[in-house]
């Protein structure tokens, strides 16, 4: 390989890492551990939730905004209906559960709710 070949992949890596790093970044999951839930809201019409509460390592309540499907199919519905349960079980017996709320960008999944999870602690 000659030092003008190297140049020239460096050069065409270097200009393709910002995009990666990009694509990376707009596909990618977030996800709340709430320590105590104290609200679990469905806006009628939209579909879209919205869970207040302490998330962990915060000490003030915080509402996450998770957005309505962008692909109406049941699976969503389900997926809403089933967080919707293990927020209000989170909620009747406080500090016995964390709740996990995982959201993806809408863009790339057309489903922005990923999933819940209650773990006893």
């Amino acid at each position: 390989m000659t030092l003008k070949t190297f140049a020239s992949a460096t050069a065409l890596l270097l200009s393709l890492s910002p995009l990666t790093i990009a694509s990376a970044q707009s596909s990618s999951i977030e996800t709340f551990v709430f320590e105590t839930v104290d609200s679990y809201e469905i806006l009628s019409g939209v579909y879209q939730l919205n869970v207040t509460g302490i998330i962990q390592g915060e000490a003030a309540p915080r509402t996450i905004a998770i957005p309505p499907s962008t692909n109406a199919n049941t699976t969503y519905d389900v997926r809403v209906r089933s967080c919707e349960r293990l927020a209000l079980i989170a909620m009747s017996k406080p500090g016995q559960y964390f709740f996990e709320v995982r959201r993806g960008s809408s863009s790339v999944y057309g489903q922005p709710l990923q999933g819940c999870k209650l773990t006893r602690r």
